[in-house]
């Protein structure tokens, strides 16, 4: 099991004295175990203090070309200079500590895209081996900053656990498959449990009235004691269940509940209050009629709900999974909003309660409860789970926990799904195995792209299915680089020959693919020219640092990439310039090359032919 944790480090001298411990030689293995991604490194055998000199005068002279191009000094901010991440390792993981420091670096090789520069020391000094990442928050081109978000928190969490699960993490002693789950879902008590917790939530108003609804749908629950404890009177349970076995990250508890309606109830006040005022001013003065306070900080919202003797406070972040509830969303929506008439806020209380009311209509009462989740069941029981059977070339790594499935959703949309045991059946047949994978349509699915981490999404049961089970022939659509265009080669040649394609359409194949790998290597060497440009600006500024130290590294850059005196730094920033302009451009050109190619694979896998029409579409892109 591998567990991550962020932290954002603010200050320069704080990342400093962070690199010194994380560097400990007596937790490191005398530094055997520490590596490095975008480093120069003018040592060829550094000490602990040398090494850690060297990585800060690294992470900082990759700031100050950041800091001269957007003209900022960030001694008077409070700005994140450096993320720290901590993965960590059961003593259950049957992998070295070796092992340990390449999935950190694997791992933030794939979250980052190599554009950060980084530092992966394995600590062995506790019974869990674990990773200390230290993340400059200046990219290595210094023109942008890392903006860690949930986005980013969730990919790191995904990309961490896939890596470790492919290096061997968690070794499971038995692979439990769908049809061990099947017969678990039929005589679980936990799973039932959950369901009916699930049900009640959704169709409750309040705290009380889920406890209400709870008793007609046989559901006992105890808060009384240090864990929450649930019995289902209508079963032969033995028993209590308690709430914490219930979930991984939830308790269970009364908390839990409670902090759902409250959730529930601050954005109904919320969303009730926003089309009857005017300004943010007006609305924190009016939710305070609906027992509702918000305290707002500089960024960040606290919204503190007062409701039957009880208090709880929460974080916007806390509020609603579709919308963000900080200042400047208030700001932007009271910025946009027309002004309506202020009489409308008369009786406010007796307006909010029959909101209420139209907002919880269609939430069944105490007396149909039952009837009603009888009714929930059958639906979710109907919906299908659909069984597809892998081919060979489908499989990227079958795990302890489950198996890895290569997928294409379009040009630029590929990567990795996992599929959890529970959903995996693997059948030995007459010498061969056999893997079936059994899909809900409902349930959602990561995606991973190794390449580019941000591009990492979530897809639905539904369109998983509809592209595992297209027709073998179906060209699979993905963006083609130089590495791919050989294999999308050989796949369309296949198609045309088993289709009776015209032959005249490998001419246009051949075209584009051609096109296509001319410009991928134009953007590559564009992309190459301009990162070393950003390098040689860091050395002409660098060389001017009061710094020794730095100005040491500098030098050490300055020989490396072959300066001479008389390069200048707007000399430099004129050819950087220039450069990003031709970039955009041929962006533009394999862009448009990109639809013409899919236009192309689209008509073939139609199986309509390639028609004059598209010889039209053609020419004319």
């Amino acid at each position: 099991m591998v567990v991550t944790k962020h932290f954002a480090t603010h200050g320069k001298k704080y990342r400093r004295r962070l690199i010194k411990y994380i560097l400990n030689p007596e937790k490191t293995d005398n530094l055997k175990l520490v590596s490095d991604f975008g480093m120069s490194n003018y040592l060829d055998f550094p000490s602990h203090a040398e090494m850690v000199e060297m990585y800060n005068v690294n992470f900082t002279n990759n700031d100050k070309l950041y800091e001269s191009r957007n003209d900022r000094q960030e001694k008077h901010q409070q700005t994140i200079h450096a993320h720290h991440l901590i993965q960590s390792f059961s003593p259950e993981d049957n992998l070295t500590p070796e092992e340990i420091n390449r999935i950190g670096y694997e791992t933030m090789m794939e979250l980052t895209g190599g554009r950060f520069k980084f530092i992966v020391a394995t600590h062995t000094d506790k019974d869990h081996v674990h990773n200390h990442i230290l993340i400059n928050s200046i990219d290595r081109n210094s023109d942008k900053k890392l903006i860690w978000n949930y986005a980013l928190e969730r990919n790191l969490r995904m990309i961490s656990d896939r890596i470790s699960k492919v290096a061997g993490a968690k070794i499971i002693e038995k692979r439990y498959s769908y049809r061990d789950y099947k017969k678990y879902r039929e005589s679980s008590h936990k799973f039932e449990l959950k369901q009916r917790l699930y049900f009640l939530l959704q169709q409750s108003k309040s705290f009380d009235d889920f406890l209400e609804k709870a008793k007609q749908l046989h559901v006992q629950i105890d808060f009384s004691q240090k864990h929450s404890r649930f019995l289902m009177t209508d079963r032969t349970m033995i028993k209590p269940i308690r709430g914490r076995q219930l979930s991984k990250r939830d308790l269970y508890d009364e908390e839990f509940f409670r902090t759902h309606f409250a959730k529930q109830e601050i954005e109904s006040r919320l969303e009730f209050l926003l089309n009857r005022v005017n300004s943010l001013e007006e609305l924190i003065t009016k939710v305070k009629e609906l027992n509702l306070t918000i305290d707002l900080k500089q960024k960040n919202v606290t919204f503190i709900l007062e409701e039957d003797n009880q208090k709880i406070s929460l974080g916007h972040q806390k509020i609603s999974d579709k919308k963000l509830y900080d200042v400047k969303f208030f700001q932007d929506y009271f910025k946009n909003k027309e002004v309506v008439a202020s009489e409308g806020l008369v009786n406010l209380q007796e307006q909010y309660h029959v909101f209420q009311e139209e907002r919880y209509k269609d939430k069944v009462s105490t007396e149909e409860i039952e009837e009603a989740f009888k009714t929930f069941k059958e639906k979710r029981d109907t919906v299908r789970e659909f069984e597809v059977e892998l081919a060979e070339n489908q499989i990227e790594k079958l795990v302890d926990e489950g198996i890895y499935i290569k997928m294409s959703f379009g040009i630029n949309q590929s990567g990795l799904i996992f599929i959890p045991n529970y959903q995996l059946d693997i059948l030995e047949e007459e010498n061969q195995t056999k893997y079936k994978i059994f899909i809900r349509e409902t349930t959602s699915y990561f995606v991973y792209n190794k390449e580019h981490s941000d591009k990492n999404q979530y897809v639905k049961g539904r369109t998983l299915i509809r592209q595992l089970t297209n027709d073998s022939r179906v060209i699979p659509y993905r963006r083609p680089t130089v590495k791919s265009l050989q294999e999308k080669i050989t796949e369309i040649n296949l198609f045309i020959e088993l289709t009776e394609v015209d032959k005249k359409y490998q001419d246009i194949k051949d075209e584009l693919v051609k096109e296509i790998a001319e410009i991928d290597i134009k953007l590559n060497q564009i992309n190459e020219k301009i990162a070393n440009l950003n390098k040689m600006a860091e050395v002409l500024i660098n060389l001017k640092s009061e710094d020794v130290s730095s100005r040491k590294l500098a030098r050490y850059d300055f020989s490396k990439l072959n300066l001479t005196e008389s390069t200048s730094l707007e000399q430099v920033t004129e050819e950087i310039r220039a450069l990003q302009e031709e970039l955009g451009h041929h962006i533009g050109e394999y862009e448009r090359l990109i639809k013409r190619l899919e236009t192309f694979v689209k008509m073939l896998n139609t199986g309509k032919g390639v028609n004059q029409k598209f010889d039209m579409e053609i020419s004319l892109q």
